[in-house]
């Protein structure tokens, strides 16, 4: 399915000439949390294993130019009820642990490809992604860019329903786990 859902993407970004993302970046943020001292992580971490967790299928339909910061996103009009479940209790357990939520509707989106203009549109047929599992991530931005570095992983596919470590996607491709 990875291989399919490169291909999608790339074919969006060579219609309108742009720079797809590196399927590494891709990612659906469930909560953006802004800059978090070091010291609570932890806190973090805590309220995450807490979350009950289930595989989802997001289905992107929608394809939107945001002029700032000059990407092409692709978005699901409508939120799975698993995956609205798990963005509740994620912002749920993140309030218990003292951590506050944004004040904006959640909305799934990925940001796929770097262009300076575009038209929105609508994909036929939708793009289905999976994600087995979610991580917490850190935006690293340095001379060669911005990027994003998973730190701890929630993974529905491993005993326990955890696994630390390692890299991918955030918000799952198809073939791996799952972020943000």
């Amino acid at each position: 399915m990875l291989p399919a859902l490169r291909a999608r993407i790339d074919e969006i970004a060579a219609s309108i000439q742009g720079k797809p993302q590196r399927p590494d970046q891709w990612h659906v943020t469930l909560e953006f949390l802004g800059q978090v001292p070091h010291e609570r992580r932890h806190l973090l971490q805590a309220a995450a294993d807490r979350v009950r967790r289930s595989p989802v299928t997001i289905e992107f339909d929608p394809v939107e130019h945001w002029r700032q910061p000059q990407v092409v996103c692709l978005v699901a009009s409508r939120v799975p009820k698993a995956l609205a479940a798990l963005v509740t209790q994620l912002q749920a357990e993140l309030a218990a642990a003292g951590i506050a939520s944004e004040a904006r509707p959640f909305r799934p989106r990925d940001a796929c490809t770097q262009v300076r203009s575009a038209a929105d549109s609508l994909l036929e047929p939708p793009l289905s992604w999976r994600a087995d599992g979610f991580a917490l991530v850190r935006s690293v931005t340095d001379p060669a860019g911005s990027r994003y570095e998973p730190l701890h992983w929630w993974n529905h596919a491993v005993d326990g329903g955890r696994e630390s470590g390692d890299s991918g996607q955030f918000f799952g491709p198809p073939a791996g786990r799952a972020v943000e």
